[in-house]
């Protein structure tokens, strides 16, 4: 790896694998239980119920959060601070980060919050914030090798 210009923000390989792995298994799992939440519905004995694979899909997406902060860890150091440095990176490094710590934020309110007026609000930023990163990361990501092959 260089040490100069884009290169020295590039992740490794087993690094990358994780940030796309963990990424989109948080996405899929999140927009699953969305759909699953909103749109699916089956008659019970008493009226309709929730899906039998709305709260495993819950949780599977909260395992795949914890996960995904791991994963913030490993890239903060030699991305995220390095990427921070260059004011040309910030407004797309930025939101990106302030994506996750809004996600990791909320997500904790979600669960630990028992006024349900707020959780709903929480829950709707939350799931509004969620798909718009899981469309910012690759987009991210494209900004960056742009910048990486004009350097």
């Amino acid at each position: 790896m260089k040490h100069h210009g884009h290169e020295r923000l590039r992740l490794p390989a087993w690094v990358r694998a994780w940030v796309y792995v963990a990424g989109a298994l948080c996405a899929l799992s999140g927009a699953a239980w969305l759909l699953l939440h909103h749109f699916v519905r089956r008659e019970g004995q008493f009226g309709p119920e929730a899906s039998p694979l709305e709260h495993p899909s819950l949780v599977l997406h909260g395992v795949c959060g914890l996960l995904l902060l791991w994963v913030l860890g490993l890239v903060w150091f030699p991305h995220v601070r390095r990427g921070w440095s260059r004011p040309r990176h910030r407004w797309v490094g930025g939101t990106m980060a302030a994506l996750m710590l809004w996600l990791a934020v909320s997500a904790a309110g979600l669960y630990y919050l028992g006024d349900e007026q707020w959780r709903g609000w929480v829950s709707l930023a939350h799931w509004s914030l969620g798909l718009f990163a899981a469309f910012w990361l690759p987009f991210h990501i494209w900004v960056g090798r742009r910048r990486a092959r004009r350097g």
